[in-house]
Parts: C-alpha cells; sequence; structure tokens
C-alpha cells in the first residue's frame, strides 16, 4: 500500500475508534451493557439462593457461598435475609442510576442498535460468574494427590486431661478414649457461621471413612461458650448434623474448667460482650491411640 496513503488512513482509523468509545459512553451503549450483566448476575445469584443444595459440586458451592456470605445455617435453612436483600438490590440501585443519568439516549436511540454492548454485558457477567464457578470444579478423576507428609509434620504433644459432660448428660473422660483416634474440635451451639462449617466438614469426613477405620474413630466437640451451652443444645445441634452418640460428644463444664481446657490446646477466641458473638479458631486437633496430640489443622 502506498505509504502516503497508509498515513492518511491512520488517522482517520483513531478517529473511528474514539467516536465509537464515545457513542459507547454517551449513548445507549453503556446503560445496555450494565442492564444485561447485571441480569445475568442477578439470575447467577437467585439461582445460588433458592436452588436445590443436592445437585452435586453446584450444590455445594452454593451451600458454601450462602454459608460465608449470609451466614446461612444448614440445620434451619435460616440466612440473614437483609445482607441477601443488600447483594440483591444494589446492582438494581446502580442500574436505576444509569437508567436516569442516560434516559434521554435510551428514550432517543433504538436499543438494537447497541446490541453489541448487550452481548457484551452478557460475555462479561457471564465470565465473572464461571469464574466463581470454576473455584468449585472438582479436580479431575483420578488424579494423584500429593502424599501426606505425616512424619514430617507430626507432633507428639500431651493433651491436658479432663472429664466433661456430653450432650446425653453422661460423662466422657479423655483417658477413657485411649486406643482409639480422637478428632477435637471447639464450637458453640449459637454459631451461625463457622461451627455449621466445621460441623458439616467432620460430617463429610466420618461418611468418607471405611466402616472398619470409623469404628476405631471418636469425635470430640469442646463447647466455646460454657456458660450458655446446656445439654439440650447440645443435643440439638448433634442431632441437627446426623451425629451419632458415642461417635459423636458434645462436650461441656464448669465455665473455668472449659477455660482452661480451651486456653491449654489454644483453641483461640474472643467474645463480643454485646453480640455474644464468639470469633474463633477453627481449630482441628487429631490426637492418636497412644493419647499423644499428633496433628493440628
Amino acid at each position: 500500500m502506498n505509504p502516503a496513503r497508509t498515513a492518511e488512513l491512520e488517522p482517520a482509523a483513531a478517529g473511528d475508534h474514539a467516536s465509537a468509545v464515545r457513542r459507547f459512553f454517551l449513548g445507549a451503549g453503556l446503560p445496555v451493557f450494565l442492564f444485561t450483566a447485571v441480569g445475568v448476575y442477578e439470575a447467577a445469584l437467585l439461582m445460588v439462593i433458592f436452588g436445590p443444595l443436592d445437585s452435586g459440586w453446584l450444590g455445594e458451592l452454593a451451600r458454601e457461598f450462602k454459608i460465608w456470605c449470609f451466614n446461612y445455617d444448614p440445620r434451619t435453612g435460616g440466612m440473614e435475609w437483609t445482607s441477601v436483600g443488600m447483594m440483591l438490590c444494589e446492582p438494581l440501585f446502580v442500574v436505576a442510576v444509569a437508567a436516569v443519568l442516560w434516559r434521554r439516549a435510551l428514550a432517543t436511540q433504538r436499543w438494537v442498535a447497541s446490541w453489541r454492548a448487550g452481548v457484551a454485558g452478557v460475555v462479561v457477567a457471564s465470565a465473572a460468574v464461571g469464574s466463581v464457578a470454576a473455584l468449585g470444579w472438582p479436580s479431575a478423576a483420578g488424579e494423584p494427590l500429593p502424599p501426606f507428609p505425616g512424619e514430617r509434620i507430626r507432633t507428639r504433644l500431651v493433651p491436658p486431661a479432663f472429664r466433661l459432660v456430653d450432650q446425653t448428660g453422661r460423662e466422657c473422660a479423655l483417658a477413657d478414649l485411649r486406643g482409639r483416634v480422637v478428632l477435637v474440635t471447639g464450637i458453640y451451639a449459637l454459631c451461625s457461621t463457622a461451627c455449621p462449617q466445621i460441623l458439616l466438614e467432620t460430617r463429610k469426613l466420618l461418611d468418607s471413612l471405611p466402616a472398619e477405620v470409623r469404628a476405631q474413630v471418636s469425635v470430640l466437640a469442646l463447647s466455646l461458650n460454657p456458660e450458655y451451652d446446656t445439654t439440650s443444645l447440645m443435643a440439638a445441634v448433634a442431632a441437627g448434623h446426623g451425629f451419632q452418640h458415642p461417635e459423636f460428644r458434645y462436650l461441656n463444664g464448669a465455665p473455668t474448667t472449659m477455660h482452661g481446657i480451651l486456653d491449654a490446646l489454644q483453641f483461640a477466641r474472643v467474645k463480643n460482650a454485646e453480640t455474644g458473638v464468639i470469633d474463633h479458631a477453627n481449630l482441628l486437633l487429631l490426637i492418636d491411640s497412644e493419647g499423644l496430640i499428633a496433628y493440628r489443622f
């Protein structure tokens, strides 16, 4: 091509590009982009909130999303509907503002002329939703897991001795479980965030074990709120998550005793005096058949 002709075309192309960008922002392009993107977002969010939770990995992803974003309680199905409403309404507010600011462009221009902006909105929103869904995509079947560095990270710490009362009113001493593998964690009955997730994962872990291995495992859940957790509350929590006694024991005792045990096991926790909410570490201890703390997770 003639160099002179090329030089003439380059400014024209740049001008066309600038004109297209200007039309997008000042015309109906931007609001149409927002409308379609928000439409995809709202549809995906409604599917997460009201969709079935038993649909494989997508259901598991939806459950975890609701637990962390809306304080979803798997036991009751309850959620913080204020948070749900805010997450649903905030994008609609942005769309409403865009509709007001671009009302003249929307009134004078045919929306079909901005179909590219609509397609772009669908693509961008779908890519964002797909990226979130990809986080919950299971690993490829048969993909070998890296070897567990068991001996390298293993400890041999002596746990404090204790004798507490479980959800059935029976006494339970750690020493009585010598010869078994014991999983120890900390929860409290009113927790609606981390504790349901801990119990859900514990339930899944037990269900994944072969029967002969599971028969040698005990789970002890120590109360992080001994002043409030009653036997009836603890029994309701255990039953609500499908745990059976004596495989799962929810333990409590005198507050001073419980706090001493929790401190000795290094369960970090801070209680909000006004709300009663306890911020705590999601800690799991594995005690081996010799009665020693082998692993901390």
